[in-house]
């Protein structure tokens, strides 16, 4: 006869794989793991994949997964973020390459003193949804360790911040991103819907280095230069990882509707990472 613990150990295990084959079923359903093996990276498709993808982030600083998104759950983000759109935070700032003050008389030959433009809206983490595909996503722990694998790191966390941790951005007519470079190693981002017209995802790889800022071919290309310009394409579903810190990158001024609309995934390599109160209010015009 089975002790109470026994019982008890038994209920809970048969209780876990429940819950285990439910998050799976959900995640199913909102991720293409027949495609894209991220449940079973240790199978031979899986390792295929991450391989993959550490050959593209090195190669060319950019790893996309066309289609990692299932359509339905693409549609149920577009019709979450467009529900929100009067909930979104919306900036419009200027700045230069570094999103740092602009320098002043700064020559043009001077990175610090170019000015760029950035206009957006923005949906932070706590308005998104319980059952959002985006927030089932983003806390199932196998696409962390999936990302943590293909960036080839040895920890990797989701960031904590309860405003950053994920987001809806939603580019309308005039809004743009303006080249800079990115603070952290990485970004990742899921793409939505494109708008017809501009909002293409623009970089130069490698423009500068932790040696070498090189800011005269920095400024060379702020001033015009499409010397080693390259082009992201990303069709609705598409997961990108892009490694933005030494890669000069921007988003082209949206000229025609629909609204571009992407999600932003934040990680960090630190547990419990979180957004300090001012960059809290720059980014979502609010602290918590």
């Amino acid at each position: 006869m089975l002790a109470v613990e026994q019982v008890l150990l038994l209920l809970n295990g048969k209780k876990a794989d429940t819950m285990n084959a439910l998050t799976l079923t959900a995640i199913g359903d909102i991720l293409d793991l027949d495609r894209y093996p991220l449940d079973d990276l240790n199978s031979p498709k899986g390792k295929l994949l991450l391989e993959s993808c550490r050959a593209a982030l090195r190669f060319e600083g950019a790893c996309q997964l066309p289609g990692l998104v299932r359509p339905d759950a693409v549609e149920r983000l577009i019709d979450e973020a467009t529900a929100k759109r009067d909930s979104a935070f919306k900036t419009d700032s200027s700045h230069n390459v570094y999103f740092e003050p602009l320098a002043e008389n700064a020559s043009t030959d001077d990175p610090s003193g170019i000015v760029l433009r950035s206009s957006k809206k923005a949906i932070a983490w706590d308005l998104i949804d319980g059952d959002s595909p985006l927030r089932i996503a983003f806390e199932w722990d196998g696409l962390t360790d999936f990302i943590r694998q293909a960036m080839e790191l040895d920890e990797l966390y989701r960031y904590a911040d309860p405003l950053g941790a994920a987001s809806l951005m939603l580019y309308e007519v005039g809004d743009e991103l303006g080249w800079h470079f990115d603070r952290s190693p990485f970004a990742v981002t899921v793409m939505l819907q494109d708008s017809v017209i501009g909002g293409d995802y623009q970089y130069f790889h490698q423009l500068r280095t932790p040696e070498d800022e090189n800011k005269a071919g920095i400024a060379e290309r702020l001033n015009g230069s499409t010397e080693g310009l390259i082009k992201l394409v990303s069709e609705p579903g598409t997961l990108s990882m892009f490694r933005g810190q030494y890669s000069m990158h921007r988003v082209t001024p949206v000229r025609g509707f629909p609204t571009r609309i992407n999600a932003v995934l934040a990680y960090s390599q630190k547990p419990d990472d979180v957004m300090n109160t001012l960059t809290q209010k720059l980014f979502y015009g609010r602290s918590v």
